[in-house]
Formats: structure tokens, sequence, C-alpha cells
């Protein structure tokens, strides 16, 4: 990746969006804190210290796990599944690898024996630094989106999974092109999606909302979103990949886990620069974000500072 850096730096920065939709203010992982706490406990302590900050943090356990010892481990047996049945089938032993989205690590983890090399970014350093504790390997480094930036990487594979389905289109488009940057020409991309689900609302469908708790609800916490499979298609060619499909994830892997209902996007990068989403969204509307998305600029951008109100609690990578 030589000569590319400020190139790629500067490309990256729609990164930012990625972050601000995975945030939330009940992570509290996010403080300065956390990971100060877990560098001053005793070695043979911090695993258990790690699972009681993840336990409370929605994010990151099931509604109804009070054992956090057993949440943890379906987590392991669920992200194995998903690294052996699903990722596994696009991934080469020499590949570098991009975590979009990491969490605690669990996926990560499993996906690293497969593998020449993984980064596994998070906008949570608390996040990061309980993924360190409890799922570490020789050959994976967790980081912030800000740290991967500055590093001046580039990869084979970018993966991510529950995490687009809490962006709105326009987030979602920066977030592509700033995937793309990070790939190498040919790279791989693999994202779980929600298509045509009718349970799933449409952002449309929410920004339509007139009710307060809805309009709140929009405005203020982290959304789902569904969309439909041509919208996901031309999202992500207008962002510079091609070989496009759409996997049922059920058909790839028997995986206890939301997921299984779902799709894997899978695409590879085309050996072009990035297109606009504007000239080649064929009339694609994409609304303001609700939460503050605008451009970052990541040098002068605290990460840390991002905050919404809500959580996610199926979001158990």
């Amino acid at each position: 990746m030589a000569g590319r850096g400020s190139t790629v730096a500067r490309r990256l920065r729609p990164l930012a969006g990625f972050a601000v939709g995975t945030a939330g203010a009940q992570n509290f992982l996010g403080a300065r804190w956390v990971p100060a706490l877990l560098a001053a406990t005793p070695a043979g302590r911090r695993p258990a210290v790690a699972l009681r900050l993840l336990a409370w943090s929605p994010h990151y356990f099931q509604p109804g796990e009070h054992d956090r010892h057993a949440a943890a481990e379906r987590n392991r047996r669920t992200r194995q599944v998903l690294a052996d049945g699903v990722l596994g089938r696009y991934l080469h032993a020499d590949d570098d690898v991009l975590d979009v989205g990491c969490g605690p690590g669990y996926l990560a983890a499993a996906v690293a024996p497969r593998v020449h090399s993984v980064t596994a970014v998070d906008v949570s350093r608390g996040a990061l630094a309980c993924a360190r504790v409890l799922n570490p390997a020789p050959n994976l480094d967790y980081v912030t989106v800000d740290e991967f930036i500055r590093g001046g990487r580039d990869v084979d594979v970018v993966y991510s999974v529950a995490v687009v389905q809490h962006l709105t289109d326009e987030v979602f488009a920066r977030a592509l092109r700033g995937w793309h940057a990070a790939l190498r020409p040919g790279g791989r991309l693999l994202v779980h999606v929600v298509v045509d689900d009718p349970r799933w609302r449409t952002e449309a469908q929410w920004r339509a909302e007139r009710g307060l708790a809805g309009r709140l609800k929009l405005r203020f916490a982290l959304n789902c979103f569904g969309r439909s499979a041509d919208q996901v298609r031309r999202l992500v060619t207008a962002a510079g990949f091609g070989e496009l499909a759409l996997v049922p994830v059920a058909s790839l892997a028997d995986v206890d886990d939301d997921v299984a209902g779902q799709h894997l996007l899978v695409a590879r990068r085309l050996d072009v620069a990035a297109a606009s989403v504007a000239t080649t969204s064929g009339g694609l509307t994409v609304p303001a974000q609700a939460t503050p998305v605008e451009p970052f600029d990541l040098e002068t951008f605290d990460l840390e500072t991002i905050v919404s109100v809500a959580a996610d609690p199926d979001r158990t990578h």
C-alpha cells in the first residue's frame, strides 16, 4: 500500500458514518475509563471483568440472558458457525481481512485461524478492550476506525455482520465507498443484509411516521432499516463493486441466530474509482440522516463523542 496513505486516508473518512450508525448512549463502553479499568485489573481477573462490563451493555447480550458466561458461549458458538459455514466459503488462507463492527471480537477470533491476518474495528474503545481480553489471536489486531485509517492499511476482504441494518441509505453509501477504498483491486466484500423482509420497516416508512414516539425513535434511536434487493444492489454498484450476489444465509449454514433468515451480500471491488451515488443511483432517494452524520474530517473529529440514546440487544457479535 506504499504511496497510497494520504489518498486512502481521505477516501476512508466515510467510515465515520459506520461509527455514527453503530454508536449508542447506553454503550458506556466507549468511555475512557473502561480500557483503563481492564488494564488495571490483574490478568487472571480480566476475563470475568470484561464479561461483566459487556453484560451491563445491552448491545452484546440478548434480553433475558442473565448468565453472562452462557451468553458468551452462545456468542462463541454462533460466530464459529458463521466463520466456518458462511464467511469461510469466501476466505483464503493468505487473505488480510477487515472486520467492521467487531464488538467483543467473537467473530473476528473465529475467522482469524482461516486467514493471514484480521484487523477488527469498532467505534467503542471499551468493546475493543474487552475483545483483546476475551478473544485474542496472534494474527488479530483490534483498533478503532481512525487508528485503522492512520495505519494506511489495505485488505483483501471486508466483512461486516449485524451492522448495515442500522445505517440509513446515505450512511451505508458512504461506508461502502470507504470499504471500497480499503480493499485491494479485486478485493471481496461480504456483508450481512436484510432484504425484502416485510417485518422490517424501510427508511422511507420510518420517515413517513407522524406519531411522536416514532419520530423520536427515528431521531434518537439506533434504528433497524429494511431494504429491497434492488435497493441494495444499486447502492453497492454505485460504490464501485461488481459481481454481486445475495445469498440466503440459511443456504450456507444452520446457525442459531437472527441472521439465519437474512442474506449475505457478496461482491468484488472493481478496479476503478468508487462511483458517485448521486450520478448512478437511478433516482434512489437518499434522505438526510436524522442523527448527526454530515461528512466528517477524521483528523479533527473525536469518534468517542458520538452518542445516541438507544441500544440494539441483538448485536451480539
